[in-house]
């Protein structure tokens, strides 16, 4: 201990000076401090609450527990081995009312409860949490009914829910029972949804078991270097069928083949995102975006409303004066003019970017994307079409 006479010069320094000296170190350091005494503990504590919002859990590949903070974004990222309870319980000891933010997989919100962890008999073990981005790889049987039993202890209100899930064909039904617990669960929550897998066939046979559903965002993502085939009028059979509304869909990595005689979706969509694919015949592609952009915006069933046409009568009164009766004099009827709304795009935006080859367009080499854009605003002039983010290696 650091004196200056008979006074001991740390005990006495203020809480302000201490803080100071606290960002000096990074997050292993302290929490080694923070066992100093109480009065450190609570700044440390203060400190941690403050500086951590969000937090990243990753148990896959690591050898040992680390933590690493970036306070610029308020993060905590963790790694450490499926078995490391006891870190994970003085990270959550610290710092778990105050994530706002969650990155983790399934398979550990599924063993919660063998982490330590004080709480009351009501509270939610992570209950200000509003954000979460979680992974599901391999959900067996076991792994899905843990979940399924804990889930309702996890988070009070989900505002934003990400699933990332690498397609199992032996896991179809499990990743279908979790979609589902969480919206039963969170059903005002903006769902987005990744789909990651080797072939189409597996993509569209997990769609097919998911209830029915609202998704902001749609994702799929080829894990095959070689680019198989994925043809966009089955996606939408399949999404219509299981009445899985998307408002934006991304495709990723594939080789897109369309008809041109369905469209790409049976809901108005806000983005259509096709990045480093392969489209097989642009001519179809066209075809198919132009029907998706004929359809309406009106709900299957309900005919569009009528305008009523309001008739006013002119009313002409008369006054009794000391002339006798004489007729009032007619107001000036002013007409108002309704400007009509402008009709509501079914499809709004459609986005090409990345390493994407246009088959047919080929030999305009760099300006394929120009002689795309070209023909697609001619056809729907409502649409916006953003090529800003392609390249060619060729």
């Amino acid at each position: 201990m650091y004196t200056c006479g008979n006074r001991k010069v740390i005990p006495n320094m203020p809480d302000l000076i201490l803080r100071k000296i606290f960002d000096q170190y990074d997050y292993p350091v302290l929490c080694k401090m923070e066992r100093v005494c109480k009065r450190w503990m609570n700044i440390i504590s203060a400190k941690f609450r403050k500086e951590i919002h969000e937090v990243s859990i990753e148990r896959l590949g690591s050898m040992f527990p680390q933590a690493h903070q970036c306070v610029p974004f308020r993060r905590l990222s963790i790694s450490c081995p499926s078995d490391s309870h006891d870190f994970l319980a003085g990270v959550f000891r610290r710092s778990r009312l105050s994530f706002m933010k969650m990155t983790t997989d399934l398979n550990f919100l599924a063993g919660i409860d063998q982490i330590h962890v004080t709480k009351d008999n009501g509270r939610r073990y992570f209950s200000n949490v509003e954000d979460l981005w979680l992974l599901i790889i391999h959900p067996d049987d076991e792994v899905t009914q843990r979940f399924l039993n804990i889930e309702g202890t996890l988070f009070s209100e989900l505002q934003q829910l990400t699933l990332q899930v690498h397609v199992d064909p032996r896991h179809y039904k499990n990743v279908g029972e979790i979609v589902k617990s969480f919206i039963l669960r969170y059903p005002k929550s903006n769902i987005n949804l990744e789909l990651h897998a080797e072939k189409s066939m597996h993509i569209l046979n997990q769609i097919s078991v998911l209830p029915s559903l609202p998704l902001y965002k749609i994702k799929l993502i080829c894990t095959d270097f070689d680019q198989p085939q994925l043809r966009l009028d089955q996606l939408y059979a399949v999404m219509r069928e299981q009445n899985i509304q998307a408002k934006n869909i991304t495709m990723r990595d594939w080789s897109l083949f369309a008809d041109g005689t369905t469209p790409v979706s049976y809901n108005p969509l806000d983005t259509f995102r096709i990045s480093s694919c392969s489209i097989e015949t642009v001519d179809n592609l066209v075809r198919s975006l132009q029907m998706t952009a004929s359809q309406s915006t009106q709900p299957e069933g309900v005919p569009p409303a009528k305008k009523k046409k309001v008739v006013k009568k002119k009313k002409e009164t008369e006054v009794v004066t000391e002339e006798g009766l004489v007729s009032k004099p007619k107001k000036k009827i002013v007409k108002k003019i309704v400007k009509k709304k402008k009709p509501v795009a079914f499809i709004k935006k459609l986005e090409v970017a990345g390493q994407c080859t246009l088959h047919g367009l080929t030999f305009l080499q760099q300006k394929a994307h120009t002689e795309l854009e070209r023909r697609l605003t001619t056809v729907i002039p409502e649409l916006d079409v953003d090529c800003s983010e392609i390249y060619y290696c060729w």
